[in-house]
């Protein structure tokens, strides 16, 4: 288990003997398109967050949630988390590898009860508070949480190109197919959590990552978080 979700763990167990701890929250999401990856984003946050609650005794560390959720969602469906992996990089499997890895596979789990479960683990950190979640519809999924900041990274196609480029060391063809056919994955994926609710019910702000450096980003939702009490 790694050391942050052991961290985290405590964390809960701590905040369950708490009884001032009453709502859920505080927790902010931060969705993202394609291409315009968070994970830097978050571990920056999550570090500015705890510097500033340093100073007050108690107080509860912030987490970075990201992995956490694929492996309690397999340790919850006792299977491997390689087995289900492919619905945290938002893709559905076809009716043909369905059926196959069904009879296959005595432990096979299909793609709705995977996804319920990761609603049940998302929805589980964002309640239980002080985490930064990175997708996983957790825009949606901790929706109703009044103590939540919600955060949407966009950029222009150009610059999500280059950077699938940059990451995969793909041609900018590739790259361009590789992306085309991934929004089209998480169109889907966001769907079968939220529906036909409009975007722009789901988040509280929208930045774009291709004009705005990471620094101002941070800065900008660290901030937004101090308005809205969350630290």
């Amino acid at each position: 288990m790694d050391n942050i979700l052991h961290k985290y763990l405590s964390e809960r167990v701590r905040k369950e003997h708490d009884q001032t701890q009453v709502k859920p929250g505080p927790v902010i999401t931060l969705s993202r398109e394609y291409g315009c990856y968070a994970g830097e984003i978050a571990h920056l946050l999550t570090n500015k967050l705890n510097l500033s609650v340093q100073k007050s005794d108690g107080a509860y560390q912030w987490q970075h949630i990201a992995k956490e959720i694929l492996d309690d969602a397999a340790h919850n469906l006792k299977t491997d988390p390689g087995r289900i992996a492919h619905i945290f990089a938002a893709r559905e499997r076809s009716f043909v590898e369905d059926m196959a890895m069904a009879f296959a596979n005595t432990r096979y789990v299909r793609d709705p009860q995977i996804k319920k479960l990761i609603a049940q683990v998302v929805r589980n950190y964002a309640e239980q508070g002080h985490a930064v979640i990175v997708g996983r519809a957790g825009c949606v999924l901790a929706g109703d949480i009044e103590q939540a900041l919600h955060v949407r990274l966009v950029a222009p196609r150009k610059y999500r190109v280059q950077r699938v480029m940059t990451r995969f060391k793909m041609t900018e063809k590739e790259a361009g197919a590789h992306l085309t056919e991934y929004d089209g994955y998480r169109k889907r994926f966001m769907k079968f959590f939220r529906g036909d609710k409009p975007e722009a019910d789901l988040f509280d702000v929208v930045l774009n990552r291709g004009t705005l450096t990471t620094d101002e980003i941070v800065n900008a939702i660290y901030f937004m978080a101090v308005e809205k009490n969350l630290v």
